[in-house]
């Protein structure tokens, strides 16, 4: 049977079920990579990060009452049927349209992108249902946004409670532990969303994230090319397998990875910079100017120009460009 494009590359650069004895790297298939991860099952999430059932619901803007609206008093607010107030503190200047629920506000300021707002209605919501999952689950995702991590890792950290079979509760608290430096806790996150979904793409990708920010690069390869065999279309899998080939200095391996990141996502600036990384040091300039270029154009790779300027000179230059260390998705 036929190999995908990907499982070209991989069996290109690695050979497939070949132990590369001087890097510690194996290279491991669909089926082998449920026990050759070496991960221990946790008693311990099948969704992609980031998804939302429910539709949202009309919005209203908050502290403008609009046609219909009903605001929120100020001072403990009992609502009937719930399970206890919300503190005034929190509903001050909420405003719900008629039958509207402070998730359904919440959830559409998030799908919005205010998630500011969205918080602050979602926060309402779990003061009145603290067991709701996806409360606390939307409220996490929109704290990490905000760039509130430690709150948002106490109310990831809860959502993972009240439903022990959520992978995308545990893979985004993964993502945040990431963030914050926390990475043995990071990894403790994947390996249980692992133990629950061992064909999830998203779950290899965040243990290779760990795994890479502890300095165990060679697993961390590892993770990433089973993250890239679940799911092709993973660019940003595809990005951290061609990252951290870069890092381990086997820039021509790295290649293939990241041209395929960027030919899935070449609005990517991160993507782009790391492609014409491993294009200079394999010796092609010009695809590593044009790369550079592209990633200068897209925005949100700050080594890219001094990359692009560089070229002047050689690789050997006081300023080396690095690879982007982006790797959250």
């Amino acid at each position: 049977m036929g190999m995908s494009r990907t499982g070209k590359l991989i069996a290109s650069c690695c050979g497939a079920a070949i132990v590369v004895a001087a890097a510690g790297v194996v290279w491991i298939g669909v089926e082998e990579g449920r026990t050759a991860s070496g991960l221990v099952p946790a008693k311990l999430g099948p969704e992609e990060a980031g998804g939302v059932t429910s539709p949202a619901s009309t919005q209203g803007v908050p502290g403008q009452p609009t046609a219909g609206a009903q605001n929120a008093t100020v001072g403990p607010v009992p609502i009937p049927g719930t399970e206890g107030t919300v503190p005034g503190s929190i509903t001050e200047s909420l405003v719900l349209q008629k039958g509207e629920t402070y998730y359904d506000k919440g959830e559409a300021f998030f799908k919005d992108g205010d998630f500011t707002s969205a918080s602050r209605y979602l926060e309402a919501e779990v003061r009145q249902h603290p067991d709701r999952f996806y409360a606390s689950y939307l409220l996490g995702i929109s704290l990490w946004k905000e760039g509130k991590r430690d709150e948002a890792i106490a109310s990831l950290t809860s959502a993972a409670s009240l439903d022990p079979r959520s992978v995308k509760a545990r893979v985004n608290l993964g993502r945040v532990l990431n963030d914050a430096g926390r990475f043995e806790q990071a990894l403790s996150s994947a390996d249980e969303a692992f133990a629950i979904d061992p064909e999830s793409s998203p779950v290899h990708n965040v243990r290779g994230r760990a795994l890479l920010n502890l300095g165990r690069e060679d697993e961390a390869i590892e993770s990433f090319k089973i993250a890239v065999e679940k799911d092709p279309a993973n660019a940003y899998a595809l990005n951290n397998l061609g990252y951290t080939l870069i890092r381990k200095s086997r820039f021509a391996e790295a290649v293939p990875f990241l041209e395929e990141a960027v030919r899935r996502h070449p609005e990517v600036g991160y993507f782009q910079n790391n492609l014409g990384m491993a294009y200079e040091r394999t010796g092609q300039t010009d695809k590593a100017k044009e790369a550079y270029a592209k990633a200068v154009q897209a925005g949100g790779s700050g080594f890219a120009e001094r990359n692009l300027t560089r070229l002047g000179g050689t690789i050997d230059d006081a300023t080396p460009g690095q690879p982007v260390d982006d790797t959250s998705n």
